[in-house]
């Protein structure tokens, strides 16, 4: 779908790098990387950046595996892009491994030559 492939790397770079994040409970990261007006939408419901911040940071159920696939970047235009992929995630729930999954997309602006994810989603499956 992509016609930039410098772009399409940087972007499922990026998008991986969040997840080694959200598994390290690294909220910060998320601090640096979302912009300020971000939002989100998840089974958690309708998030903004201090509470997707916060609840990475408290990591009450952690990530212990995470696999993105069928992974598909849409250019919008030059400095806009839609990452959509499938994550199957292992998370530990009260103690018990639970492998659960989700089809998750991010919508990215390039902004000053960064880009920025704006907005997100996860459906669980």
């Amino acid at each position: 779908m992509s016609t930039d492939p410098k772009a399409e790397a940087e972007l499922i770079a990026l998008e991986e790098a969040m997840w080694d994040a959200n598994r390290a409970g690294d909220g910060a990261y998320y601090d640096k990387v979302l912009r300020d007006d971000a939002m989100g939408v998840s089974k958690w419901g309708l998030l903004d950046k201090a509470t997707a911040v916060a609840g990475i940071s408290a990591n009450h159920n952690p990530y212990l595996k995470t696999d993105l696939s069928q992974i598909k970047v849409l250019m919008v235009n030059e400095d806009a892009a839609v990452v959509t992929y499938k994550a199957d995630v292992l998370v530990l729930v009260n103690g018990e491994e639970t492998p659960t999954s989700a089809y998750a997309s991010t919508v990215y602006a390039r902004e000053n030559g960064t880009w920025t994810p704006v907005f997100f989603q996860h459906t669980p499956l």
